[in-house]
């Protein structure tokens, strides 16, 4: 009995040694620097932020469509916070978006909804020439694992009181066509924004390369122009971009096609409307690969070379031959400039791409990068088709029919700088 009452004793003892020890521990860690309150029972800094709210999940801006065809289109908008996302679509019928269910359209490219900030959804399976409605869902994701996800709440945009937003698909069989193309914003969203104010009755837009200075990460891209393109055409007009030098650096320029996906893969593509072919050609970096600025980062001589393998493939196509007007896009000027000291990315993508465009019949190539207005004449610019090249403080405007193709700018007052007027190589 003696012997089991002395252990007990000590074992109680033992106890409160311990019981003693971790409220020292406890008094010390409560006087530690950032723990949630101090010896006064004050909140620190670090509870202080954790009481602080989270902005409530929700759309950045609004949406742009892409790469409109006469069976489908592509909206791209971001979310705050990962999220994922779907359209609907209701014919423009007059009746009203909640007449009944609209079918939904998922951001699952592999089968599976894609959960991310940045959100591309295809519609496919539309009639061509048609106008719809649509309306963007994107539901928060706040955790998950294997196949359990943890869901938040739900931003869309409104139909209720306000005017869904739109978009036409293209009609091959339109006679006229009318674009605006911009390039060499470099982040100048006021400045976009003013230019795109003077846009009337476009069909489209063309994104003509250096919209950003750089791209360290997405937010760059909806900072620089996105967000100011999507209020200023309301989501409602067909966009096409194309990469420039500029945005082949930073950090985030690795995924841009994740921001700009295409059908064909790649940061060049072709595509058709109403009586014209158009070809997007990406020119890559002004410097030599080796040039200390890409920090031992770029390989664009051999992405010029694959390229230019796909360029022959696309000027053969029977779609572009059968155009009636046949039109490029590059962000560089691909033919000779006696005003300006040639530099090795534009002479790389010369060599390499106007032997291939030349004698296929197009009829005008259009570019930006240099940042005034300048037009090189067919035959004397090694071209067979006039090179065009856009200042970065004026839109440019092109009408296109099968007889003419008429070109003008306007700088940000909405004055007329310079006009011009072709005649397409087909015509009679």
């Amino acid at each position: 009995m003696r012997l089991m009452k002395n252990m007990r004793i000590k074992h109680l003892a033992v106890f409160c040694a311990f019981a003693i020890a971790a409220a020292d521990c406890l008094l010390k860690a409560d006087n530690m620097p950032g723990n949630m309150r101090n010896a006064n029972g004050k909140e620190t800094a670090a509870l202080a932020a954790s009481k602080k709210k989270e902005p409530p999940f929700a759309i950045k801006s609004l949406p742009i469509v892409r790469n409109v065809t006469e069976d489908s289109a592509v909206i791209t908008w971001s979310t705050n916070r990962p999220a994922s996302s779907w359209v609907e679509i209701a014919p423009d019928d007059g009746s009203h978006f909640y007449f009944k269910e609209r079918p939904k359209y998922f951001d699952a490219p592999l089968g599976r909804k894609k959960i991310s900030t940045v959100h591309n959804v295809k519609i496919t399976g539309l009639s061509k020439g048609t106008k719809y409605r649509y309306r963007i869902f994107s539901r928060e994701v706040k955790g998950g694992q294997y196949t359990r996800i943890e869901y938040g709440k739900i931003a869309s945009s409104e139909v209720y009181k306000v005017e869904p937003m739109r978009f036409t698909t293209v009609d091959p069989s339109k006679k006229e066509i009318k674009f605006c193309m911009l390039n060499d914003i470099h982040g100048d969203s006021e400045r976009l924004r003013a230019l795109l104010s003077h846009v009337k009755n476009c069909d489209f837009i063309v994104l003509n390369g250096d919209m950003v200075n750089y791209a360290p990460s997405f937010d760059e891209f909806y900072k620089g122009f996105l967000s100011a393109l999507g209020e200023s055409t309301n989501g409602s007009i067909p966009v096409y971009y194309l990469r420039g030098n500029h945005e082949t650096r930073g950090l985030g320029a690795q995924d841009i096609l994740e921001l700009f996906p295409n059908d064909s893969g790649a940061t060049y593509y072709a595509f058709s409307y109403g009586p014209a072919a158009f070809l997007a050609i990406d020119t890559g970096e002004d410097k030599p690969d080796s040039d200390i600025e890409y920090s031992d980062n770029n390989d664009f001589d051999s992405f010029r070379s694959v390229e230019a393998k796909w360029l022959e493939r696309a000027v053969a196509d029977d779609n572009f031959q059968n155009a009636p007007v046949k039109i490029a896009f590059a962000h560089m000027p691909l033919g000779n400039m006696p005003d300006r000291a040639p530099w090795h990315g534009i002479e790389d993508a010369k060599t390499k791409f106007a032997p291939i465009l030349n004698n296929r019949g197009l009829d005008l190539l259009l570019s930006g990068h240099i940042h005034r207005h300048a037009s090189y004449e067919a035959g004397k610019n090694g071209l067979d088709m006039p090179n065009i090249a856009n200042s970065n403080v004026e839109i440019m405007e092109v009408v296109v029919n099968a007889n003419s193709i008429k070109v003008r700018t306007l700088d940000v007052s909405g004055k007329v700088c310079h006009e011009y007027s072709f005649k397409p190589k087909t015509a009679k």
